[in-house]
């Protein structure tokens, strides 16, 4: 009985770790099948709503199918999220540094309002794909949302803040992982973390 329960678990050890390689192969290639530019995006909230759905029970989907039809249904709105916050984020960066290099009181003011939009800025990107996965908004709501879930629940930014940080050190030691299953470890670790927020949400709305 003990070594069936061990070969059980090896079994499904290994099962997991062939969806995480299967699933960064598909991410991968649709990336690339999007001309890069036009399909990291989409094929990153994919992952995301993926991930989502293993988290939710659902591991029995099949893998290629729900990748192919969520990528192909969501690809311009996925698409417009992702530049216009790439966008956002570089207006707000310009700005920063705009307001570094000047002198004066003002300008040191106006540097810590941007630095504190820059800070509100990267709490929301952390939400920002979990939150579409799990309500599948609009680009704007999908924007707020995830400001209001960011900001709403702290520990949980810093804790998928501290996963990228482990994630990068990690991936620095053994660099070899990186072409298999690591970012989509890292994206359904990040997502598992906003899950715990959604359900905190779930039982208490007002939160």
């Amino acid at each position: 009985m003990a070594e069936r329960g061990l070969l059980s678990g090896i079994y499904l050890f290994m099962e997991w770790i062939a969806r995480f390689v299967y699933l960064q192969f598909l991410w991968a290639v649709f990336s690339v099948a999007g001309l890069i530019g036009f399909g990291f995006f989409p094929a990153t909230f994919t992952m995301f709503a993926i991930t989502r759905k293993w988290i939710r029970g659902n591991t029995d989907l099949s893998l290629f199918k729900t990748f192919k039809e969520m990528f192909r249904r969501d690809f311009l709105k996925t698409n417009a999220i992702g530049w216009m916050t790439a966008a956002a984020g570089f207006i707000l960066y310009f700005y920063l540094r705009q307001f570094q290099s000047l002198t004066g009181t003002l300008s040191i003011v106006l540097f810590f309002l941007a630095l504190i939009l820059c800070l509100i800025f990267i709490m929301t990107l952390f939400f920002l794909a979990p939150v579409y996965a799990q309500y599948e908004l609009s680009v704007l709501q999908s924007v707020k949302i995830a400001a209001m879930m960011a900001l709403s629940h702290p520990l949980h930014v810093i804790s998928m803040g501290f996963t990228i940080y482990c994630f990068i050190l990690f991936m620095q030691k053994i660099p070899g992982l990186l072409p298999f299953f690591s970012f989509s470890y890292l994206v359904f670790a990040l997502m598992w973390i906003a899950n715990l927020a959604f359900m905190r949400k779930e039982k208490a709305p007002g939160l």
